[in-house]
């Protein structure tokens, strides 16, 4: 018996949980419009969060939804433009998502990204990223404000959406916290090659 818990005591750091948990997650549908609002504390430096998630190229290493980022225009002065190409199902709802999105940012504090309509499978869209660094990491609070120009179940379309959010979004939280981190994603929740 004490040479199981010895055993169990040693192995804990290996198997220590990431500490990225939602504080908050609401989803908000109006109509044709949808509106997320999250908080999530990342266990990571407000630097390496920001360099992460503008990594565009780099978005694929964080959620499988990603099938492609890439930088249209450098990111100069505070300002770029960035393509990025998703595909993903909920039950039996897929649909890939092709958008252009026009950059405002401040580095390590705020990311802000808003759709071009005349290049994307969205009506409108407004993303933004604001990072206030905590003791111990980065307390990352996200909105998103979008019409997409697909149909949406409306009864269970926003249960549905809402629940892969979580799910899916806590995924990509952890790999954010390990990547921002500088610490290699767990193999349980790596994005696998598709």
């Amino acid at each position: 018996m004490r040479t199981l818990a010895t055993a169990l005591l040693l192995a804990l750091p290996a198997i220590t949980l990431s500490a990225a948990e939602f504080s908050s997650l609401e989803l908000v549908r109006d109509g044709d419009d949808y509106r997320v609002l999250a908080d999530v504390f990342i266990e990571a430096p407000a630097e390496g969060v920001f360099e992460v998630l503008t990594d565009y190229e780099g978005f694929p290493r964080l959620s499988s939804v990603f099938r492609e980022g890439r930088v249209v225009e450098p990111i100069e002065d505070g300002r770029g433009v960035v393509y990025l190409h998703m595909k993903g199902c909920v039950l039996f709802f897929c649909r890939e998502v092709e958008i252009v999105v026009f950059l405002e940012i401040e580095p390590y504090r705020r990311i802000l990204a808003i759709v071009d309509p005349e290049r994307s499978d969205l009506h409108y869209g407004r993303a933004s990223w604001t990072l206030a660094p905590e003791e111990g990491g980065t307390l990352v609070t996200y909105e998103l404000d979008m019409r997409p120009q697909f149909w949406i179940p409306p009864v269970i379309g926003p249960l549905i959406i809402k629940a892969a959010l979580r799910y899916r979004g806590l995924r990509a939280a952890r790999r954010l916290e390990a990547l921002a981190s500088g610490r290699p994603v767990p193999e349980d929740i790596a994005v696998k090659a598709t």
